[in-house]
Parts: C-alpha cells; sequence; structure tokens
C-alpha cells in the first residue's frame, strides 16, 4: 500500500522539489544579472568620473591658451617674445641680450645716454597681469639726449625689432642751452619666456 501510495503521488513528490530547483535558479540568475547591472554601473559611474577629470583638466589648459593667446595679441605687428632657456638665466638676466641691442641701437643712432632705471613688475602690465608660469617683464626707463634726427632713427630702429618691445610714456623737451639738442625720457618694456630644455 506504501508502494502503491509512492506510485500515485511521486508527481506530488516532485513538483516541490522542481519548483524550488525552479525558484532557487531564477534566484541565482536574478542575483546574477543583479551583481552584473551593479558592476556595470560602478564602471559606468569610473568612466563618467574619469571623462569629467579629462574634462577638467581640458578646461584647464583651454584657459591657461586662451591666456597665452591674449599674451601673443600683445605683438600685433608680428613680433614675438624672446625666449631663453630657464637652466642659463634668471628671469632679470633674461633680458640681456635685448638690452643689448637697444643700447647698440642707441650708439649707432647717436643718442647719448643721461640714466637708466630698471622695474621687473610694472603696474598695469598686460602680460605679467596674465599670471602665466615663464614670461618675465621688464621695464626700462631712460633719459637721453639727442638731436631730433638721432632720435628719430633711434625710435624707427626700435620699431624694427622682431622681439615684443613696448614704447610708453614719450616726453621730449628742447635742451635749454642749445634748442637743436633734445633731452628725451621715455619707457620701454621688454618681454621674454623661460622655456625650459
Amino acid at each position: 500500500m506504501n508502494s502503491k501510495f509512492l506510485q500515485d503521488n511521486i508527481i506530488y513528490f516532485f513538483i516541490p522539489i522542481i519548483v524550488i530547483g525552479l525558484g532557487i535558479y531564477f534566484s541565482v540568475t536574478k542575483i546574477t544579472e543583479t551583481f552584473q547591472k551593479a558592476d556595470v554601473l560602478e564602471q559606468k559611474q569610473q568612466e563618467q568620473q574619469t571623462k569629467k577629470n579629462k574634462l577638467n583638466q581640458l578646461l584647464a589648459a583651454k584657459k591657461k591658451l586662451e591666456q597665452i593667446e591674449e599674451v601673443k595679441k600683445e605683438g600685433k605687428s608680428g613680433k614675438v617674445i624672446y625666449e631663453v632657456l630657464g637652466q642659463q638665466f634668471s628671469s632679470e638676466a633674461s633680458f640681456g641680450i635685448m638690452f643689448e641691442n637697444i643700447l647698440a641701437n642707441m650708439t649707432n643712432s647717436g643718442v647719448r645716454i643721461r640714466s637708466i632705471d630698471y622695474n621687473y613688475t610694472p603696474q598695469n602690465d598686460k602680460i605679467l597681469q596674465t599670471n602665466v608660469a615663464g614670461y618675465n617683464v621688464c621695464e626700462l626707463s631712460f633719459t637721453t639726449v639727442g638731436s631730433y634726427a638721432q632720435l628719430q632713427t633711434f625710435f624707427k630702429n626700435l620699431a624694427k625689432e622682431s622681439y615684443l618691445t613696448n614704447l610708453y610714456e614719450l616726453y621730449i623737451e628742447p635742451y635749454d642751452k642749445d634748442k637743436n639738442i633734445l633731452i628725451a625720457k621715455f619707457k620701454i618694456r621688454l618681454y621674454t619666456k623661460t622655456v625650459h630644455g
């Protein structure tokens, strides 16, 4: 009777086992899918963070480039900023060759120098205000003596310089004892860029 009962009811015995087995199978599948989705989500979040970091880096680089472009616009006549190797010169010494060119220009023009003052942080200088690393500014304040023709030659030669120089606050007056001689007071700003090679 027990064996007949088992034979008649064997289906009812396996149905709960099958249902439990299917339940376990679907539960494991769902749990695995959930973990996979969580992994994919975490991976996408990491990718998004990486993209965000790259975007921030690009925006910072773009801002630097805009600042450099603004600095380059100072040379509207196509002049370039004089570059020197950073290991060779301090920012003050980087102006040496440009300064020598100006002195040679004055000598060749016949202009005589009465006084020179140096200022490495001139106020309201656009290049200095951008705070871009490596750019240096030197303002030279001159008092010179020469004829009209000599000063004209000097200023024309200064304008022909291939490197960026800006002339500021030009003031000219005749010498009391000889009206053919002029006293000129002016400022010249020189610019260099320190590069690391």
